[in-house]
């Protein structure tokens, strides 16, 4: 039996949690300036180096711009904001996602799929298609939702890799959480072995090497995962 430590969040991430939802609730509004760092230290009790860290943490996600001897600044996090900005947006909505956020990633992973199965068609050699069976069987020996969406994403993150585009895999991981949490919720709505069938599909064309039959098995799935995102989202 293993037990894991308990940890607590530190400071600098309880600064930048309480800064993420005053911005998301629209409490900051963008283009607002926020106080100096000496005036955030006084009130909200915590040290320079916990407000110079989390100031920087929200920089990078978007949240604020530091402008050097101006101030800082809320930005506008849709068009400045990166994928931690969604998992932010996630924490703020108590681990779930709006419909908006669902319809844009559905429609992302779409694209995202359609190119990596065409490049996994013209590249893929049988020792790749291998593993994407091997995969495949891994997911049908699952059990529950949680596992089925962990097999579903190993199985179409390593068809990126297969695909040899350096950079598909990356933005893949880059939104794993998210779409394990709808893949599992989708299952739980719908039925085990939902994401597998799905799966298999899509294995066939890709064994076929028939990358038209790949894009309609995956413009399918999509298809079909926008007619719930009311019930996926919230």
């Amino acid at each position: 039996m293993a037990f894991h430590k308990i940890s607590s969040p530190s400071l600098t991430e309880m600064f930048v949690e309480q800064l993420e939802g005053m911005i998301l609730s629209g409490e900051l509004r963008t283009g607002e300036q926020l106080p100096s760092s000496r005036s955030l230290c006084e009130m909200m009790g915590v040290s320079r180096p916990v407000v110079t860290a989390g100031l920087a943490q929200l920089e990078q996600m978007g949240f604020v711009k530091i402008r050097p001897r101006r101030g800082v600044f809320v930005t506008d996090y849709r068009r400045k904001g990166t994928i931690e900005t969604l998992d932010a947006i996630m924490r703020y909505n108590g681990g779930r996602m709006r419909k908006e956020e669902v319809q844009s990633l559905f429609e992302v992973r779409d694209s995202l799929d359609r190119l990596a199965a065409r490049l996994v068609v013209e590249r893929a050699t049988q020792d790749d298609l291998a593993r994407l069976r091997q995969l495949a069987a891994e997911a049908r020996a699952t059990t529950t939702p949680e596992q089925e969406a962990e097999a579903a994403y190993a199985f179409y993150h390593e068809v990126t890799v297969i695909s040899g585009n350096m950079i598909l895999p990356l933005v893949y991981h880059s939104f794993k959480s998210e779409s394990e949490y709808l893949w599992t919720k989708s299952v739980r709505l719908s039925h085990k072995g939902l994401l597998v069938d799905d799966i298999e599909a899509v294995l066939g064309a890709l064994l076929e090497r028939d990358a038209d039959e790949a894009a309609r098995q995956l413009d399918a799935i999509w298809t079909n995962a926008l007619i719930h995102v009311d019930e996926l989202a919230n």
